[in-house]
């Protein structure tokens, strides 16, 4: 190579390497990114952000879930999925999250007591106080309300310790499942069928943080599984998302045969 021509290589060189990390490198996360890097094990993939977001009009609330439209507000997948769900975890999320829409993608409703009907099972059933109500006089002399007993508390499916009387939720559960095991078969389907249910994102206030019923702030109140088992890890819930929605839509890649599109080399 003549040397003219050695300059003019090395400023090729350089513009090239500063093109191409300037391609990959996500972009500042005050900013609303074109690209976004998904650093993955199986190569990484450069997502394009503003091809979906802006030529093709998806709003944010398709990818990020509950999110207002304000760039501000939208989560980062990573601050939910992949997560360790532990103490630390538990104790800082609340103030993590920036707003209250956040809230209401994984604290869904609040139960509320129904009237079940006293007067109907006891008359229309034909069914005796003590059907209900201790059989042991020892325990209960005369039948009483639970709650003289049974200290209020969320259900946690436990059985109950000789000697200790179980929470006002698991006592009344336990009596409850005797007559109704198709309710508690459905499980958190199987809810309203006694529970009004009160939607969370209904009741957010505009400003400040929801104040949620700390009895069903633990998912396995409802959906009988602790979080770390409800929430998919990163690698899940990007293939569920992105390759559900090409599949519904016909078109770019969704089949496993096609992992090169999304995935470069390693």
């Amino acid at each position: 190579m003549q040397k003219r021509y050695l300059p003019i290589a090395l400023l090729t060189v350089v513009l090239a390497a500063v093109a191409a990390v300037g391609y990959l490198l996500p972009e500042p996360r005050e900013a609303t990114p074109r690209r976004v890097l998904l650093d993955n094990a199986g190569g990484p993939v450069v997502f394009q952000h503003a091809d979906h977001a802006f030529q093709l009009k998806i709003p944010c609330q398709k990818c990020h879930h509950e999110s207002p439209v304000q760039r501000e507000n939208v989560q980062r997948c990573e601050s939910c999925h992949g997560i360790a769900v532990n103490a630390a975890f538990k104790k800082n999320h609340i103030v993590a999250f920036n707003d209250n829409a956040a809230c209401a993608t994984c604290h869904h409703y609040e139960l509320g007591p129904k009237k079940w009907g006293h007067k109907k099972h006891q008359e229309d059933y034909g069914l005796d106080c003590r059907e209900c109500h201790h059989k042991n006089t020892e325990i209960e002399p005369e039948p009483q309300n639970c709650a003289d007993c049974h200290e209020s508390g969320a259900p946690t499916s436990k059985k109950a310790e000789e000697g200790t009387p179980p929470n006002l939720a698991d006592a009344v559960h336990a009596r409850c499942l005797t007559c109704h095991e198709e309710m508690f078969a459905a499980k958190a389907r199987g809810c309203a069928q006694c529970h009004s249910q009160k939607a969370v994102r209904d009741i957010l206030p505009e400003e400040g943080l929801v104040r949620l019923n700390p009895m069903f702030t633990n998912c396995a109140v409802c959906h009988g599984l602790p979080a770390e088992k409800l929430i998919p890890g990163r690698m899940d819930a990007y293939h569920t998302l992105c390759m559900g929605c090409h599949e519904k839509e016909k078109k770019g890649p969704y089949g496993k045969e096609q992992c090169a599109q999304c995935h470069t080399s390693k």
